[in-house]
C-alpha cells in the first residue's frame, strides 16, 4: 500500500505542480476507500464553539487549580489548543508546585528558628559558609504536580503523599575560600558522592 501511494503522491505532484499531495493524505484517501467509504464529501464535525468565555474559564481554573486543560476543555465543549491559549489571554501560566519534605508545624518552625539564632550568637561558624544547596534525589521519581495560577503568583506548597520514600539527599558547602579552582564538580565525582551518601 505505501508503494501504490507514493507513486500516486509523485504522480499526483507532476501532473497539478510539486507540493500538491503529501503522500501521508494519499495514504488516508487509501484507508478510506478500502474500508468501503467511496465518498468525497467532507464529513460532519461535531459543531463546538469557537469562543471560550474568559470569565467562566477563569472561575473554573480558580476553583480548581490542579485541573488538566484537556478535561476542561471537554466540560466546554472546545479544542484543547483553544483553552490553552485562553489561560494565556486571562494571565495563567502552569507552574510546576514546589516538593516539600513535610510540612513544619508551628512549633517546629519555631524551635528550627531558635537553633539557628543560637547558633549565629555562640560564634563565627555561620560566617564561614557562603553558599549551601541541597537536593533530594528520589529512587521513585515521578512527575511533580502542576497548577495554573497568575503570572505574579508563586508556586504553592505541596507536601510529598509519600513521606518515607526512598531518597537521598546531596548537600553541597561552600565556603568564602570557595570550591578548588583546579577541580571540576563531574558527573563522575556527583555520581562517586552519590554512591558514598
Amino acid at each position: 500500500m505505501g508503494h501504490k501511494a507514493a507513486e500516486i503522491t509523485q504522480n499526483i505532484n507532476i501532473a497539478f505542480g510539486p507540493g500538491t499531495a503529501r503522500e501521508c493524505t494519499v495514504q488516508w484517501w487509501f484507508k478510506k476507500f478500502h474500508k468501503g467509504d467511496k465518498s468525497l464529501e467532507d464529513e460532519e464535525h461535531s459543531s463546538r464553539p469557537f469562543k471560550v468565555d474568559n470569565k467562566q474559564l477563569r472561575t473554573i481554573m480558580e476553583a480548581d487549580p490542579v485541573t488538566i486543560t484537556r478535561e476542561v476543555a471537554e466540560e466546554l465543549n472546545v479544542d484543547h489548543s483553544m483553552v490553552v491559549r485562553h489561560m494565556k489571554q486571562i494571565g495563567k501560566v502552569k507552574n510546576l508546585n514546589k516538593w516539600v519534605p513535610h510540612e513544619l508545624t508551628k512549633y517546629q518552625k519555631k524551635y528550627n528558628f531558635e537553633v539557628s539564632s543560637y547558633s549565629t550568637q555562640q560564634g563565627t561558624f555561620l560566617n564561614w559558609i557562603v553558599a549551601c544547596d541541597e537536593k533530594w534525589i528520589a529512587y521513585n521519581n515521578r512527575r511533580q504536580p502542576a497548577q495554573w495560577m497568575d503570572q505574579e503568583e508563586s508556586p504553592k506548597h505541596f507536601p510529598e503523599p509519600n513521606l518515607h520514600q526512598k531518597k537521598v539527599m546531596v548537600t553541597l558547602w561552600c565556603s568564602d575560600a570557595g570550591l578548588n579552582p583546579s577541580k571540576t564538580i563531574t558527573s563522575e565525582k556527583y555520581a562517586q558522592q552519590l554512591i558514598e551518601s
